[in-house]
Order: structure tokens, then sequence, then C-alpha cells
């Protein structure tokens, strides 16, 4: 298992240059600091999701603004998908059988659930699934993305 360790940033400054930047550090520095931008790593559609819900919650930008923000820490912190792992959020059933070793019930189990409630984010999300047994999640766990 290969772990990589991201050193956080220490100062605006060290955010990196480019379209999206002054933006992103007058409207969100308000409320985040600046190393909090490379402590969490997302998708492209993850970070136009979460700036759209700071924008909801007070961000003061227009909508290209809010564009540019999600499109300048995408392009700088986004999150590489490891094609070994199965994104739990986005498989299909048959592919949860497959990769995971879940009964076709307990996969089945797991989209419903999924398609009630949302997105699982943790391995322990799916612990409280009826109908799943814990023991194959805890030892598929290293198999799964978010």
């Amino acid at each position: 298992m290969i772990v990589l360790w991201i050193a956080p940033l220490a100062t605006a400054a060290d955010l990196p240059e480019g379209p999206g930047r002054d933006l992103l550090l007058r409207v969100c520095t308000g409320c985040h600091k600046p190393d909090s931008f490379a402590a969490y790593r997302f998708t492209k559609d993850e970070y136009h999701a979460i700036v759209a819900r700071m924008a909801e919650r007070g961000a003061q930008a227009s909508g290209p603004e809010l564009d540019r923000i999600a499109e300048y820490l995408a392009k700088n912190f986004l999150k590489v998908e490891d094609p070994a792992k199965l994104n739990i959020n986005q498989a299909t059933a048959k592919e949860m059988e497959t990769r995971l070793g879940l009964t076709a019930k307990e996969a089945e189990a797991v989209v419903a659930y999924r398609e009630r409630h949302g997105d699982f984010h943790a391995p322990g999300d799916l612990y409280v699934i009826y109908g799943v047994d814990g023991a194959k999640i805890e030892a598929a766990k290293d198999k799964i993305a978010f």
C-alpha cells in the first residue's frame, strides 16, 4: 500500500498561482484558513457541489466566480482515484458482487440503501445496512473508494 503525505500549506502565498486563486482568497478565506484547501481532495463535480453549498451559506461571489473557484480547486487539489478500488457510491450491484465478494442480495441491499440515504463516506457507513455481512465489508474495506 502506498501512503501519500501532503504537507499542509503554511500561508495564502503557498497556494499555487492560477486563474481563480485571487477569488478563492477573497471569497473563501473569511471562513477557511489557506492551509485547509490542500487538506482534502475531491473530484471536479464534488468541488462544484461544495462551492455551491458555500454560496448557499453566504459566500459572496457570482455564479461565474464560483465556477472559477471550483475549477481552481479541481485543477490544484484534485482527488486521484485508485483504479484498484471500487467507488462504492457509483458501483453497480454486480460490480460489488464481483469485486468485493458480496452476495447478489447483499450488493442489492447496498445499492438500495445508497439510493435511499445518499453517498457513503467511510467503510463504517456500510455496517448499518440490514442484510449485509459486516465481516465481508471489513475484509473488503481496502478495496473500497468513496
